[in-house]
């Protein structure tokens, strides 16, 4: 512990004494401009996980059904029986649309009197709501139309007030959840937040170790008796504590200075960052670790932090994405974070929601931290190994 702390104090020194920002940018303009171009080849938001509330049961609500089951933006998976259980859905995140049919839907019609379909949807993430409003518009227009042929043909003689229930009897009210304003700034800037969080860290770890390489360090401390372990995670502790205290401004700006609402738990939210930061230095550390300079380790922490931006589901959903676009988006750790984070704040969700997402993060730094500590390993093997002596009988 005393070497891994004397490593962390070292790196602490360093950090303060490096006034300037080191951002080495590498731009591979065509491989981006096909990313961007696959993720978004689907154009529009699709099959919209739903479910739907019928309190009617008659053929006229079975026919609003059918009409939300054949359009392509709504995917209904399943009834609810109660608006609690519709509440719980949508909290739990199982779905992000309902569609609730009063009693009177069927009766009202036949009278010429006119009838609501309440459509719901998760306005957490603008984009669904855009894509639910104006399919639901779409889809209920085109109902009401038919029953107005319908009324017309019977020849029923209208007095005037029913006028405008006959010629549009079927009508839709539209309730936004969680972001009823539709405000860009709680679509948006957590997301932003975590990116930006993402972005520093990766960066910074990327060339924790190769900087060493460079200067010729990383003899020294293994002279001083350092071993891999020691490095790594002395290496890791101060940008831990560092992003923590960052991650904590950054946030409490978001939700006090630019007003954005919050819901959740302030500890889970902690919780879920604490293990992202983690995973992210681990990963940066790995990078760091099999470059052989920094400018090395800055091209493949670009590599990994551009597509982070436009895969982690941050402006597009990922269910909405193509096959590839999706395996590439778990590939990447932001991806497990950024609904998270957004959803946390507007929504309130609790562990339960949480957790798988959580698991990936500390699976990752699981993974990671071995790998990178047995790569270590064997580049001190190789400095230390006499001339023509393989490294594996470098003694302990």
């Amino acid at each position: 512990m005393a070497k891994i702390l004397s490593i962390a104090s070292r790196e602490w020194q360093y950090i303060r004494g490096n006034k300037r920002l080191l951002l080495i940018m590498c731009f591979i303009p065509t491989l981006y401009i096909l990313l961007f171009g696959l993720m978004y080849s689907n154009h529009v938001v699709k099959h919209i996980k739903t479910v739907v509330l019928d309190y009617n049961q008659t053929a006229t609500s079975r026919l609003v059904i059918q009409a939300f089951q054949d359009s392509e933006k709504f995917d209904v998976v399943g009834y609810a029986g109660s608006e609690q259980e519709l509440r719980r859905l949508l909290d739990n995140r199982r779905v992000t649309a309902a569609v609730v049919l009063p009693g009177d839907l069927d009766s009202n019609l036949k009278k010429g009197q006119g009838s609501e379909v309440l459509v719901i949807v998760n306005g957490s993430n603008m984009l669904y709501s855009n894509a639910v409003m104006s399919a639901a518009n779409e889809i209920v227009a085109t109902l009401s139309a038919g029953a107005s042929m319908k009324t017309l043909e019977a020849g029923q003689a209208l007095l005037p007030e029913k006028a405008a229930a006959t010629a549009l009897p079927l009508k839709y009210r539209l309730r936004v959840w969680y972001n009823p304003t539709f405000n860009y700034s709680n679509f948006l800037l957590l997301g932003l937040a975590c990116t930006a969080l993402q972005q520093v860290i990766l960066l910074y770890m990327a060339i924790a170790v190769a900087r060493e390489k460079e200067t010729g360090a990383l003899r020294e401390l293994l002279a001083a008796g350092y071993r891999a372990h020691h490095v790594v995670l002395g290496k890791m502790i101060p940008y831990f504590l560092l992003n923590i205290i960052s991650a904590n401004v950054v946030l409490g700006l978001c939700f006090t200075v630019f007003r954005i609402p919050f819901r959740g738990h302030y500890l889970l939210l902690l919780l879920l960052l604490g293990v992202f930061i983690l995973a992210i230095l681990t990963l940066g550390i790995f990078l760091s670790i099999v470059c052989h300079n920094e400018l090395e380790a800055t091209q493949l922490a670009m590599l990994v932090a551009i597509p982070s931006f436009l895969f982690s589901g941050f402006t597009w959903p990922v269910q909405s994405m193509p096959l590839p676009a999706k395996l590439i988006s778990g590939a990447l750790p932001l991806t497990y974070l950024v609904s998270d984070v957004r959803d946390i704040a507007l929504m309130g969700i609790g562990l339960t929601q949480v957790l798988p997402n959580l698991l990936v993060l500390a699976g990752l730094f699981a993974v990671l931290l071995p790998a990178s500590v047995w790569c270590f390993n064997r580049q001190y093997q190789k400095m230390a190994a006499p001339a023509g002596q393989p490294p594996g009988h470098l003694s302990r």
